[in-house]
């Protein structure tokens, strides 16, 4: 089993690893991102185990599946009857409005890989001067290589990061972060898929019905990091098709009525539209250009 290993320096238990980061760090309590997925499920039920005082929070994006929406309902019910918080967050504007993709889209047009504006505006909202708890891994991709099993996020660009991870050669890695005024704690920063799911399995912890469907990411409905499944993907949910193509519009309004510049993908909604649909991202660094 990968997550039980033998080494020339012993054993190495990566479950035991994993709790012990979250108990040696902080005693006062934690805020536990919860967002649906296989990794969230994972950190859970490890904070569950290793008995940190903790809050379980999830934000509702507005683009959520609907069985991620009910999976989670199901999560809260099941932790607060076992004596534990659990919050479900709605973003929210300085002045107490709500925050959505669709009025997102109005004034920073529709998200792309390389402007993912939605990760940070919906799904990062919460937290703010808290200990946080993710479950982000190095496997997910090469730009999270980069990150460590503790982070700071703070509007100092002076502040550094140490990435406290056990390799010598990672631990010296310094990273400036000035997005958020949070602390992060990543326990399963060094865990594969496979880890995941045997420790998914031997636990027998919950997960979103959508991996039952054959679903290997389980994020928002039309997050553009499914390139160009997202045309698949929004035939299955018209209604929101039709809302991202509206918001569309409005950003194209939205830009007119301020004598933006508009560039050729951005002559009319329908073009724009399509442009992303489809994934034709050569034009993208022009595009952000305001």
């Amino acid at each position: 089993m990968a997550l039980i290993e033998n080494t020339l320096f012993g054993i190495n238990n990566k479950i035991e690893k994993a709790i012990m980061r979250a108990v040696s760090i902080n005693q006062a309590g934690y805020y536990v991102c919860i967002s649906g997925g296989k990794d969230s499920s994972a950190i859970q039920e490890l904070c569950l185990m290793a008995g940190v005082k903790c809050e379980f929070a999830h934000n509702h994006t507005s683009v959520d599946y609907p069985e991620t929406v009910y999976f989670i309902r199901r999560e809260k019910e099941r932790l607060e009857k076992s004596g534990h918080k659990f919050r479900i967050e709605y973003p929210l504007y300085s002045d107490g409005s709500r925050k959505t993709m669709w009025n997102g889209i109005c004034k920073k047009g529709l998200p792309t890989r390389i402007m993912r504006w939605c990760c940070s505006e919906l799904k990062e909202y919460g937290g703010l001067g808290r200990y946080c708890i993710t479950g982000v891994r190095w496997a997910e991709s090469v730009k999270r290589l980069k990150r460590g099993v503790h982070e700071t996020f703070t509007k100092n660009k002076t502040d550094k990061v140490v990435l406290n991870n056990d390799n010598d050669m990672i631990r010296k890695q310094t990273e400036i972060c000035v997005l958020k005024g949070k602390y992060i704690l990543n326990p399963i920063i060094d865990w594969s898929d496979n880890d995941v799911w045997d420790f998914i399995k031997l636990r027998d912890v919950p997960v979103n019905p959508l991996y039952s469907q054959g679903y290997k990411r389980v994020g928002c409905i039309g997050c553009p990091m499914t390139g160009k499944n997202k045309i698949k993907e929004l035939d299955k949910f018209p209604k929101y098709k039709n809302a991202y193509y509206e918001a569309a519009e409005k950003y194209i309004e939205y830009k007119k009525e301020r004598g933006l510049k508009i560039y050729g993908v951005h002559e009319t909604p329908k073009k724009y539209f399509e442009w992303w649909l489809n994934d034709k991202m050569p034009e993208l660094d022009s595009l952000w250009e305001e």
